[in-house]
């Protein structure tokens, strides 16, 4: 597999999997429905409980466990504004280990940026790195990213920027997270532009083009079959393809395998239903184009063929994409 594919390996042995990453101006999404209705609705109480329950009781022998779940349970889900309180509360306590304030400042930065303090959460960062200065900045890069698509949504390109300087100034040695940081920052200056123009012919042999999608809302994800962060968004991409594919949602793969009969296997077995290209085509290098060296990495399109948001994830890309199909 080629070096573009290396950071992504990386990440995932890492953190096992991709964290997920809405401040007060973000788009709001519908409020769920179905499953996600019922785990969201019980997601919430169990930490609201859990967060009584630790207010509660400050002494006893179980605290930091609880609280440990809590802030655990509020990242892996998206929930960080829940418990901002709780968090700011236990980083007061004396005696915590390092693990557990890290999970804690994890949790309360994410949830203030959710909830429009930028500006606070950044703070929380910033001690957050000192943190972690002599550990595998891997796990620390979802952080930053998480953190820096909150600042995206709301409109603020240059507090994006900023949080992987930051991110990359606490790790000047290592050249491999400059050039992922590098990368991240060079896709986000593509937003607001007219899409890059590409046609190639998917792993099909059918030809396709951009200009096939006018007035669509267009995903297009670089991935690979060995990237584990890239597959483990897949279950939200085919669900919000199924939800929103007749209002006019699309979703374009471009895989960075080393072949298409790889890409058709795994499709297959994954019912994927959206088309996929191969990056190196008879026509060039597609990610060259999007300014895309390393992977996952994700651009929203808007109906009128503009670069609307890069790497958005999770709950906040459902919201992104409700927003752009209403307009």
């Amino acid at each position: 597999m080629r070096s573009k594919l290396t950071a992504c390996m990386l990440v995932a042995a890492a953190i096992a999997g991709a964290q997920r990453a809405n401040a007060d101006d973000a788009p709001a999404a519908a409020a769920p429905s179905g499953f996600r209705a019922l785990l969201d609705k019980h997601q919430r109480e169990a930490l609201r409980s859990v967060a009584q329950y630790v207010a509660s009781h400050p002494d006893a022998d179980d605290v930091e466990q609880a609280s440990s779940w809590m802030f655990e349970t509020a990242v892996a889900q998206g929930l960080e504004a829940e418990v901002v309180g709780p968090a700011e509360q236990f980083l007061k306590r004396r005696g915590l280990d390092q693990p557990s304030i890290l999970l804690a400042q994890q949790a309360l930065s994410m949830g203030l940026a959710r909830t429009g303090k930028r500006a606070e959460a950044l703070s929380v960062f910033d001690s957050y790195l000192k943190g972690v200065r002599y550990q595998s900045p891997f796990r620390t890069l979802e952080l930053a990213s998480s953190l820096s698509a909150q600042a995206r949504i709301a409109g603020d390109l240059a507090g994006s920027r900023e949080i992987f300087e930051r991110l990359a100034s606490a790790y000047p040695l290592n050249a491999q997270l400059g050039e992922i940081v590098e990368g991240r920052i060079a896709r986000q200056e593509l937003i607001g532009q007219p899409v890059p123009r590409f046609g190639a012919s998917d792993v099909e042999g059918k030809r396709l083009e951009m200009a096939d999608y006018s007035g669509k809302v267009v995903l297009v994800d670089f991935w690979a079959t060995t990237c584990a962060p890239c597959l483990a968004e897949f279950p939200n991409l085919r669900q919000l393809y199924k939800e929103y594919h007749e209002k006019g949602f699309e979703i374009v793969g471009v895989s960075f395998d080393d072949g298409p009969d790889t890409v058709q296997a795994f499709v297959a077995r994954a019912r994927l239903p959206w088309r996929m290209v191969m990056d190196e085509s008879a026509e060039g290098v597609v990610s060259q184009r999007f300014k895309t060296k390393t992977i996952p990495a994700l651009f929203l399109i808007d109906r009128k063929g503009n670069v609307a948001q890069v790497d958005v994830r999770g709950n906040d890309l459902r919201a992104v994409i409700e927003k752009l199909l209403a307009q």
